[in-house]
């Protein structure tokens, strides 16, 4: 049986892709912060009949990280799929940032990736296997309110290529999947809710209504779609495809956000 380490899986796109690959026949070992959702997929995915590894971890703490990937070997054996799903991000602008939230994204967006596969890789050389980074359009698409999030990101891509060509020797693929607009809590609250800025709860209907006129596709993507996708990447299927970036966006990374919009995340700002 092919296993598959899942970060991020309590909810939205990683709860989606642990079942799209329990579906496949896949044993799971699922991780996230959020102990009581966690436990909800988890009790959902072994109803399905899958043997699930459920793991509080703060993706932040690398000692949490390579106990995680310990587990999971101690537990199935071998690591077929890691999935590097969760990611930290807030809303700010390069002026805005502080060092508490930079050091977190960078922490949970780059730095655990690295090492998950890192430590995931020696339980996959002896059959191959495929590691699938999460990434986002917003690596390439500037808007100016997600600072440390895009840059997180963007290396996020580098490391897919670096891992991609260090890995490839060993029967493992590295690849790159990113999501644009999708149907989450994360991808769709531009709220605000700083100190100096009372949340606008109607910004996130208008940057829906405003998203759904620029993306060709003219709606979000949903969770089962980034699922999908990640579940035929891992597959023998995709077996020549490595070192390269899946975007599944609607079309959404060639278009721009209006200024009008920008204004209303951080009014003033871009005058």
């Amino acid at each position: 049986m092919k296993v598959a380490l899942i970060t991020g899986a309590a909810r939205g796109i990683g709860a989606a892709t642990a079942k799209e690959f329990a579906n496949a026949g896949y044993a799971l070992s699922i991780l996230d912060r959020d102990g009581d959702e966690l436990k909800k997929s988890a009790s959902l995915l072994e109803e399905s009949g899958a043997e699930v590894l459920s793991l509080v971890a703060d993706l932040s703490s690398l000692d949490q990280v390579e106990d995680a990937v310990k587990q999971t070997a101690e537990r199935f054996g071998r690591i077929d799929a890691l999935i590097n799903n969760a990611a930290a991000r807030e809303l700010e602008t390069i002026r805005e940032i502080t060092p508490a939230n930079w050091k977190l994204a960078v922490d949970v967006n780059l730095t655990a990736p690295a090492f998950l596969s890192k430590w995931s890789a020696p339980h996959m050389k002896t059959h191959g296997g495929v590691i699938i980074n999460i990434a986002s359009v917003e690596a390439h698409i500037p808007k100016g309110v997600v600072a440390v999030y895009a840059a997180t990101k963007a290396g996020l891509l580098g490391l897919t290529w670096e891992m991609a060509n260090a890995l490839a020797g060993d029967g493992i693929r590295v690849i790159a999947l990113s999501p644009g607009a999708i149907e989450t809590d994360f991808g769709a609250d531009y709220s605000g809710g700083k100190e100096d800025q009372p949340a606008d709860k109607s910004l996130t209907k208008d940057m829906r209504d405003y998203s759904e006129t620029v993306i060709p596709m003219q709606r979000w993507g949903t969770v089962e779609e980034i699922a999908q996708t990640a579940r035929w990447l891992a597959s023998d299927e995709a077996s020549y495809i490595t070192a390269t970036e899946i975007t599944v966006d609607g079309g959404l990374r060639h278009t721009w956000m209006t200024r009008e919009i920008k204004n209303r995340i951080r009014p003033g700002e871009f005058e």
